[in-house]
């Protein structure tokens, strides 16, 4: 009989005699109850040593449940940013409807316009689940990026640069300016030009409200500050994913700061 185990397979025949075949790790197979312990039919055969196999066994088992962790953290991070695109046309599609029902009863009320509103009211509660279902999902994959930005603007930057694994790889610097790539095109054309330019501050970031409640001449330091806390806290989300709460404190008292002086 032939069983997969995480370094090959093993086959038993006739009057118990074992062979050993080796293969690539696999972690997921689900062997029953094996006729023979696997590490002493594999010394000798696959392994050199009792440490050998140990060390090998250590070493694959981290390659595997990182591999599994990271297909997770895509899964997740990719179903933010649909949702953050459904949320987009759900918006898009409400702000229409209202234009257009609107421009309808300045002529006429009748039961279509009323028909109308109730389907409006229908996407805006949809809209709310979907909102609330963004946060959900952020501050599971996220905890750090959704103590700081709120799901749906760190889902936005999830958007933006492709996935946690990317943001995390990602300078504070260009952070800051995730979302205004075409102003600072347009900026560096001009500059090359001879002209002058406006060189933008902020990006994504400009929604939270952090930023842009501030006057304008302190935005650009709150965005510089929040892009490095942000840095940090797609990092730790990638490579441990556990909460670190001071970021989010740091980040509400440089904007208390900024807020008071």
């Amino acid at each position: 009989m032939r069983y997969r185990v995480w370094y090959g397979f093993v086959d038993v025949g006739d009057e118990g005699r074992i062979s050993v075949e080796k293969a690539d790790s696999d972690f997921e197979c689900e062997c029953p109850k094996l006729p023979f312990d696997l590490k002493d039919v594999a010394v000798g055969r696959v392994f050199r040593s009792e440490k050998d196999y140990y060390s090998t066994l250590r070493r694959e088992a981290i390659r595997h449940f990182r591999e599994k962790a990271e297909r997770e953290l895509r899964r997740e991070d990719r179903y933010a940013v649909m949702l953050l695109k459904l949320l987009d046309e759900l918006d898009e599609t409400i702000n229409l409807l209202e234009n257009k029902v609107e421009d309808v009863e300045e002529v006429r009320e009748s039961e279509i316009t009323e028909a109308v509103r109730e389907q409006l009211s229908s996407l805006k509660s949809l809209r709310r689940k979907v909102e609330k279902e963004i946060e959900d999902v952020v501050e599971k994959v996220a905890p750090n990026l959704h103590s700081i930005l709120g799901g749906v603007i760190a889902a936005r930057l999830l958007e933006k640069a492709g996935s946690l694994k990317r943001l995390a790889e990602i300078p504070a610097s260009t952070i800051q300016i995730i979302g205004a790539e075409k102003s600072l095109y347009k900026a560096i054309a001009r500059m090359k030009k001879g002209k002058k330019a406006r060189v933008p501050k902020h990006g994504v970031i400009f929604q939270h409200p952090y930023v842009r409640t501030l006057p304008k001449k302190k935005r650009g330091k709150m965005a510089r500050f929040m892009a490095a806390k942000v840095a940090i806290a797609a990092r730790i989300d990638y490579f441990s994913g556990e909460l670190r709460e001071e970021l989010s404190q740091a980040v509400r008292r440089r904007y208390e700061e900024l807020r008071r002086n």
